[in-house]
């Protein structure tokens, strides 16, 4: 069993959109490298998005919970139980 804190990212190379949450998806693995982000390119893997229930990207996938976007690294941290420096 994987207890390291996970993110799942639905993405597509061709988002534009996806730019400013894939920036805040990095700078999160810099400052909290036990951070397991797993990426999902939906044009390659449209079964597993269909069956997720994903209709638009970006989403991160967090637990049950789901951002459409960047949501505040706050929420990220808690939702991972990873105390908060700030």
């Amino acid at each position: 069993m994987n207890d390291k804190p996970e993110i799942i990212y639905y993405k597509s190379f061709i988002c534009p959109r996806c730019i400013p949450t894939s920036r805040f998806l990095k700078n999160l693995k810099a400052q909290h490298p036990e951070i397991k982000i797993t990426e999902i390119e939906i044009l390659t893997n449209m079964k597993k998005t269909i069956k997720e229930g994903i209709h638009g990207i970006p989403v991160i996938a967090i637990g049950n919970k789901r951002y459409s976007g960047v949501p505040s690294i706050g929420e990220v941290l808690e939702l991972l139980g990873i105390p908060s420096n700030n």
